[in-house]
């Protein structure tokens, strides 16, 4: 009885191993897709570093580029020095850049606000849902669901161009729609 009790035993744990095996590791579910271009962006409310409240309509009339950042964040902190270069080029022609801060801490955020990680001089907010996924601007009206996120709304307030990461496919495509918009050196 032993005896069997060892060899079902060890066909069990036979079985175990060899079907962890070659069962494949599970997959992530898909991101949910950015809002397409053409869409109208959803309006926002975000706090500034004053403690005011800021719009996404307030800069209605404008083109306006919104940047989904964390401070913890180490491929947003690596995408600022563009976003910065842009903003410089192109803020005496109209151009908005909105650094919205997501998915953090306000102590964090004002923290940066102070001494920040990466010099920039572009306007930041901050969610004021801070880490409630689900109620807050990124994932719950934009689709977030990776960080950095850029969006570009034209004038009339659709977006012209949706893309994540802080890669040079990223940065290019961005400054391709920005031509298209008429940005360009």
């Amino acid at each position: 009885m032993k005896l069997l009790c060892a060899v079902l035993a060890a066909a069990l744990v036979s079985a175990a191993f060899s079907s962890a095996a070659t069962t494949p590791a599970a997959t992530p579910p898909p991101r949910p897709p950015l809002l397409a271009v053409g869409t109208l962006a959803p309006n926002f409310t975000a706090v500034d570093a004053g403690g005011r409240n800021v719009r996404l309509s307030d800069f209605h009339g404008k083109v306006v580029l919104i940047d989904f950042w964390s401070t913890w964040c180490g491929p947003c902190k690596a995408a600022m020095p563009h976003i910065e270069r842009i903003h410089q080029r192109f803020k005496v022609r109209g151009l908005v850049v909105l650094g919205v801060c997501v998915w953090d801490d306000r102590a964090k955020f004002n923290a940066w606000m102070v001494d920040p990680e990466v010099g920039t001089s572009y306007l930041k907010v901050f969610d004021p849902a801070g880490r409630d996924l689900g109620h807050d601007i990124a994932h719950g009206l934009y689709h977030v669901s990776g960080i950095p996120t850029f969006y570009l709304v034209g004038k009339s307030g659709t977006i012209l161009f949706a893309g994540v990461g802080a890669l040079p496919a990223t940065e290019q495509s961005l400054d391709q729609a920005l031509a298209r918009a008429g940005f360009r050196d």
